[in-house]
């Protein structure tokens, strides 16, 4: 696997970077919901529908936690584009005698440093922001299980309307998992997902 590393002149670059790429793109961001950080580590996990979505994490990490990014990605993406592993990107490979490796590798951000972030694609490959229910892999219930940490639900929507510039929503949610119920990480994230698409189309009903 692909480990992660913080060179801070790339952090400092990614950092300035994601702010003017993001409001050169796009006309407005617009950030709803639970927005408090967290006096520990997170797992932040999101909708997977386009390249700009670590962009919109990394956006509001820089704007609300200021924690340590990391991102796991899969193992040939982060082959093509190496450079993002000095920002705190690292590989999985999918099932694959490594995935356990790069489980155990996640585990340990989230349990030794709490100033560390942590975003996953749960469903681990794009999807279409028009799907409406998300399977996810195993792997980020057994994160949530073995370390006990807060997770920001987060999904993400683009809509143009009458602008020339997309606009994008991010809304945000902690997730009250309890291990007793048989509800599921990857319902409630779907739950979550449903209540943000009816309620942006009514905010945004023109």
């Amino acid at each position: 696997m692909i480990k992660a590393s913080h060179k801070p002149l790339l952090v400092w670059f990614f950092k300035v970077f994601t702010k003017i790429i993001i409001h050169s793109k796009f006309h407005k961001i617009f950030i709803e919901g639970d927005t408090s950080p967290t006096t520990s580590s997170m797992l932040v996990i999101n909708n997977h529908f386009s390249w700009w979505d670590g962009f919109f994490i990394h956006y509001l990490n820089n704007k609300l936690w200021k924690k340590r990014f990391h991102v796991m990605m899969l193992e040939e993406e982060l082959e093509k584009r190496k450079f993002l592993s000095k920002g705190g990107a690292f590989s999985i490979r999918r099932n694959h005698s490594t995935t356990a490796t790069s489980l155990i590798y996640a585990k340990n951000i989230l349990k030794n440093d709490a100033q560390n972030l942590l975003l996953m694609y749960p469903q681990g490959k794009l999807q279409s922001m028009a799907s409406r229910y998300l399977r996810f892999e195993p792997g980020v219930q057994h994160l949530v299980d073995k370390t006990k940490v807060p997770v920001k639900m987060v999904v993400s929507l683009v809509d143009f309307f009458e602008k020339p510039r997309p606009s994008v929503w991010l809304y945000l949610k902690d997730l009250y998992y309890d291990p007793e119920s048989e509800q599921t990480i990857e319902q409630s994230f779907n739950l979550f997902m449903d209540e943000c698409i009816e309620h942006h189309n009514q905010d945004t009903d023109l």
